[in-house]
């Protein structure tokens, strides 16, 4: 079976996944990529070919490139990670026989009245959805044939995270000795991710051993909201960081405050870092922690139960070690790649 990807949206355990499927010889797979960088991180027998970066739902450019590499490989199904990379495959493959199988890892609401949705996702020539979560794959099956649809969780190796462990690093002006708490992520325009809610529970928390480390991208609002409260000395912002997971080892704990994130891979990187994670009870990001036993989880929209949550564990290291294990734990047996592989191996087959 000859498949082809779409570069756009393509992370580390896509890579990884790809990687592993092409040493099966039932498939030959070649994967677009827009630069000499993307080509670099191609894994196993994966075949990197150029592409102009998909950048909108409508690229005359990708559209033509898709339809030659189409006939010239004699592609059998083309899987595309991103929306706008699927919108271009199904064009490039109107008049052939090619599937297209699509991908959705974000809870946002589906617009059925919106006509660029049916460029992607609610085209009827898609021929499967795979589903970051059971609550997205439940959502679209208002919309979309449940039989199209299937759930599989990205997968995460602590390989990934053995340089950070390795050289770990800190905030200026963090003590040692202080009960060392850690947010990352893009808020800036995003208050559904609840940066504000932290910041509150930190005020409330009012510790003067506590310190938070914010990196990413942020609103003004929030900043003057940290400055203008107790503990503003303590609270260091450090906007966006390349080197973002480093900082995460040396950490006491993880808070995801959002309102809405289908799973972020930053609450599975703290886990493999052995840091503990209070996570808000909300579709998606809760599946990645047992409450009590690898992490804590908390309503969202309450700084009052967040601050609640952190001083608990702050009180009671000998349980925010237990959690530290257990999340690791967690980690190694529940989100392997060799699982993820299987998943799509099955759903290739099954398409062919």
């Amino acid at each position: 079976m000859n498949i082809l990807v779409t570069h756009k949206a393509v992370d580390v355990a896509t890579y990884k996944m790809l990687g592993e499927l092409s040493k099966n010889e039932s498939y030959t797979i070649y994967l677009t990529v827009p630069s000499a960088s993307e080509a670099a991180k191609v894994e196993g027998k994966c075949i990197p070919l150029p592409i102009s970066p998909i950048t909108s739902k409508f690229s005359w450019k990708v559209i033509k490139t898709l339809r030659r590499y189409v006939k010239q490989y004699d592609i059998d199904l083309i899987f595309s990670p991103s929306t706008s990379g699927l919108s271009n495959a199904l064009i490039a493959t109107i008049g052939t026989s090619v599937k297209n199988v699509g991908y959705r890892g974000t809870q946002a609401k589906v617009k059925k009245l919106d006509p660029t949705y049916y460029m992607g996702i609610l085209n009827p020539r898609v021929d499967h959805i795979v589903c970051e979560t059971a609550d997205i794959q439940e959502y679209l099956t208002r919309y979309i044939d449940k039989d199209k649809l299937s759930v599989s969780v990205k997968p995460f190796d602590i390989d990934w995270v053995a340089d950070a462990c390795a050289n770990p690093k800190q905030a200026e002006g963090v003590p040692d000795n202080a009960f060392k708490c850690i947010y990352i992520g893009t808020t800036k325009g995003r208050p559904f991710k609840g940066l504000t809610y932290l910041i509150k529970a930190f005020q409330i928390l009012n510790a003067p051993e506590a310190h938070l480390v914010v990196i990413g991208d942020y609103d003004n609002s929030d900043y003057e909201l940290a400055q203008q409260g107790v503990g503003a000395e303590r609270i260091h912002f450090l906007w966006n960081r390349e080197d973002a997971i480093s900082f995460l080892p040396k950490q006491d704990l993880f808070i995801l405050p959002a309102l809405r994130d289908a799973s972020p891979r930053v609450v599975r990187e703290a886990m493999a870092c052995g840091v503990p994670c209070i996570v808000t009870d909300i579709p998606g990001a809760r599946d990645l922690i047992v409450d009590n036993e690898s992490g804590i989880l908390v309503p969202s929209g309450s700084a009052e139960k967040i601050a609640e949550a952190m001083r608990s564990l702050m009180n009671d290291r000998t349980k925010l070690q237990k959690l530290a294990k257990a999340s690791r734990e967690r980690i190694i047996n529940e989100f392997s790649v060799e699982a993820y592989v299987s998943y799509f191996d099955k759903l290739f087959a099954s398409l062919s």
